[in-house]
């Protein structure tokens, strides 16, 4: 069935004619008949209401598109998504795109109802941005995820630098060994946290003598633990890609009574709620979830508003991150 105005005017009780002298901008949207009428339109799902009323004028709707996996990280990233976004009076849906196929299709049909994306894809490369930014044609996208390219404007933390600083305040506690347990490098993010770690070390005149591929689960951690506990490697600084793997081999250390950071020390990252009540507490990289949700919604909010130029190349804006010194490392 076609929703059309009859459809609104009966669900509000206003006649067809001011149906459609709110909907095409003739009635201020201040007034107590507009919201109601432009309420309804939304959530009828009035075909025309997007083209016709101006942004200014209605909620604006937002896809956080995602590829959603069982990690603490998402559960952090999707409340401060929606808590900014009710602060700018927008509506949030998150969907998960991890298994759908094929992805161009889904965020077409996802567009019709939504004003704009918040794209967090972290394994997409950049051939299938390049795709999706054709597709779309200029339709308003905002990337939180790290790329080879920055395909949209991207909005992301600076993961080399918190790669960099766990290797800096290791080497500032005079660790002479180094290990690290990565997460999967079809990411990029944990890519750049490895590299912003490797090469600090290096640059010092050291080298990473253990290297644990992990795939950012606490069992992984966990795993990585035997791997190094069986190798007989003591006495050394770890940087774990995230914090279920730190704490997964902490778990695991202690388990084996082993010390920490005595035997072992260790730095995660993201500055989950684990890191802060697992004994010992976590020394880890602080991650601003609520200003990388700001400072993305707000962009996007621009963009549906025409306030940015779509049409100019793409930006990459870095938003720092921090260490958290806690007791696991000395």
């Amino acid at each position: 069935m076609t929703i059309g105005l009859k459809h609104i005017s009966k669900a509000t009780g206003y006649a067809i004619s001011t149906v459609s002298r709110v909907l095409t901008n003739n009635i201020s949207a201040d007034s107590v008949s507009a919201k109601e009428i432009l309420r309804v339109a939304r959530e009828i799902g009035y075909s025309k209401y997007r083209s016709v009323v101006s942004p200014e004028n209605r909620v604006l709707d937002i896809a956080l598109i995602t590829q959603h996996y069982s990690e603490e990280f998402y559960a952090y990233l999707y409340s401060a998504f929606d808590k900014i976004s009710i602060e700018r009076n927008c509506n949030l849906t998150i969907h998960s795109v991890r298994h759908t196929k094929p992805l161009i299709d889904e965020l077409s049909f996802l567009s019709k109802n939504h004003d704009g994306f918040i794209l967090f894809l972290p394994t997409l490369d950049p051939f299938s941005y390049n795709k999706i930014k054709e597709t779309m044609n200029n339709y308003p996208i905002v990337s939180i995820a790290p790329s080879f390219e920055a395909v949209f404007d991207t909005y992301t933390f600076d993961s080399y630098l918190g790669g960099s600083l766990a290797a800096k305040a290791f080497l500032e506690e005079g660790y002479t060994k180094f290990g690290i347990i990565r997460g999967p490098l079809q990411k990029w993010e944990a890519a750049l946290r490895r590299n912003g770690f490797r090469d600090t070390i290096e640059n010092e005149g050291y080298k990473v003598i253990w290297d644990y591929k992990g795939d950012y689960s606490f069992e992984s951690g966990e795993k990585a633990f035997h791997d190094i506990y069986k190798k007989k490697i003591k006495d050394i600084g770890i940087f774990a890609s995230n914090d279920q793997m730190a704490v997964g081999f902490i778990h695991a250390a202690l388990e084996n009574n082993q010390q920490v950071p005595k035997d072992y020390a260790i730095i995660g990252y993201d500055n989950i709620l684990f890191s802060k009540i697992f004994f010992p507490k976590l020394t880890t990289i602080d991650t601003n979830v609520d200003q990388l949700s700001e400072e993305a919604i707000d962009h996007l909010i621009r963009m549906i508003k025409n306030e940015v130029n779509l049409d100019r190349s793409a930006r990459k804006i870095l938003i720092p991150v921090k260490l958290i010194k806690r007791d696991t490392h000395k």
